[in-house]
């Protein structure tokens, strides 16, 4: 079996706020496809099923369901406020304890165009009570409780489960993600959906789960470890020499500055993966030494799969 930096078909959703690019999924119904290489064309569970230990990891091998889910997402309007479970949740909600059923919720973003007026909604404002939010819900003054952030290109913004959030106009970004589709709404502007009605919301779950004790920090960060996953930020110039994990893949996305096209060269024993910006590559753990070239300074996030 060949290893190398895998490149996948984007998966291009439209939304009524904007647009989601799925650069790497391995969901039964949003599964990746390869888009280089030997196994171009492969969908991407087919190849991991090959040689689990080194396409995983000997850690994750016997995982049932793959962890992470990988996004560019642009907005052009505001997304509804909403926030997400966590595991324990899901499991007590859905009364399966199945890892092939969705999981809890964590992301992280990472700005590559911040929003058009600098901020996005990041958690509740100090002090803001249950029964303070539940009241301004019901008298559709919600953004008396939202804390908006400033963010610029390059910051880093850990979204755990818990955490109400929403995306502004203007802003794409790079969101890492446990493998999960579960959203809770909580507003959403009245907007209609593609059948003509008010988009679902999920009041009574979202206030099972929305952090009002202030637990969740609402900041900018550098490097973020959550139970799931770690990302680390790298600035890259000339050459830069790595080595993959055995125990677990990794998961690099070039996410060059606003208006750069800064490609990067991936070499490898058995060849060569030119990766361009705004996407992401799978770096299989059967992969070994590998070398990052770029010829101008580039920004690489590298993830990987927490113990």
């Amino acid at each position: 079996m060949d290893f190398y930096p895998l490149l996948f078909t984007p998966i291009i959703k439209k939304m009524i706020w904007g647009q989601e690019s799925w650069d790497i999924s391995c969901r039964p119904n949003e599964m990746s496809v390869i888009e280089n290489g030997p196994y171009a064309g492969m969908a991407f569970d087919a190849y991991l099923d090959m040689d689990r230990t080194k396409t995983l990891g000997t850690r994750l091998a016997t995982v049932l369901r793959f962890p992470l889910l990988i996004k560019i997402i642009t907005a052009i309007d505001t997304l509804s406020v909403q926030v997400h479970p966590d595991d324990n949740y899901v499991r007590k909600q859905s009364g399966i304890d199945n890892p092939l059923y969705d999981s809890g919720k964590s992301e992280m973003w990472y700005i590559l165009t911040p929003p058009t007026d600098g901020k996005l909604i990041i958690g509740l404002r100090d002090g803001v009570t249950r029964e303070a939010f539940a009241q301004n819900m019901k008298n559709e003054g919600i953004a008396e409780s939202l804390n908006y952030l400033s963010v610029k290109t390059g910051d880093m913004v850990n979204i755990p489960a818990g955490l109400v959030h929403a995306l502004t106009p203007g802003t794409t970004l790079a969101e890492i993600q446990q493998n999960s589709d579960t959203t809770y709404r909580i507003y959403d502007y009245g907007r209609m959906g593609a059948d003509g009605k008010p988009r679902e919301l999920h009041i009574n779950q979202a206030m099972d789960v929305i952090d009002f004790d202030g637990c969740i920090p609402k900041e900018v960060t550098d490097v973020i470890t959550c139970p799931h996953f770690s990302v680390n930020k790298y600035i890259l110039e000339g050459t830069r020499s790595l080595t993959s994990d055995p125990e677990a893949f990794d998961i690099l996305i070039n996410v060059c500055g606003e208006g750069s096209e800064t490609p990067l060269t991936l070499k490898y024993s058995g060849g060569e993966t030119v990766f361009p910006p705004r996407r992401s590559v799978f770096i299989p753990a059967g992969l070994g030494e590998y070398d990052l070239l770029t010829g101008h300074p580039a920004v690489l996030l590298k993830c990987s799969v927490a113990h």
